[in-house]
């Protein structure tokens, strides 16, 4: 009988991807894939990101923001929260900034879209970059009743030099 040695790398793989489903969230980032076409060329895509979720009360909103990269002129970053669950009236606000942290400045878009249940909810309109950089989003969730919780999911970092909590909430923008 022959037996894998991948098998403790795979069990720490899964506790790996475990913890931070129990937590209430959980992450991963843009998968990258570079071609290089026989007449020389490269063409580079990337796989959709796991969705950056967090729970409470009930319900789970899951976010997605694209695209991972872009250049000037040619982006528009669209962002997209799925609520399931228990989903009480509400409002989403969606916001993209190119701050350090989410304690500096303030966004340099947000929009606001009113919540009647579970279903997908999307920023009303794409956010075009006028800067180079690293453009984050993020998606709040503010309950109607004040007695219900709040839920923000982010890829800002908490303060300034902490890692993101969501880097696939991170759009990197190229000067063209």
């Amino acid at each position: 009988m022959h037996r894998s040695r991948t098998a403790p790398v795979a069990a720490v793989a899964l506790l790996a991807l475990a913890l931070p489903l129990a937590a209430g969230c959980s992450g991963s980032a843009t998968t990258t894939t570079t071609t290089t076409h026989a007449a020389g060329s490269t063409t580079t895509s990337s796989a959709p990101a796991l969705p950056a979720t967090g729970s409470v009360d009930g319900f789970t909103m899951a976010v997605t923001s694209s695209p991972a990269t872009g250049t000037i002129g040619h982006t528009a970053i669209q962002v997209t929260a799925v609520l399931t669950g228990s989903v009480k009236p509400a409002t989403l606000t969606f916001q993209v900034s190119d701050q350090p942290s989410a304690t500096s400045g303030k966004p340099s878009t947000s929009q606001r879209v009113v919540v009647h249940g579970p279903g997908t909810y999307r920023m009303p309109v794409g956010f075009r970059p006028d800067a180079a950089g690293s453009w984050a989003a993020t998606v709040t969730f503010t309950p109607a009743a004040s007695t219900a919780s709040k839920l923000s999911v982010s890829g800002l970092p908490p303060v300034v030099g902490a890692s993101a909590p969501f880097p696939q909430l991170v759009t990197v923008v190229k000067a063209g």
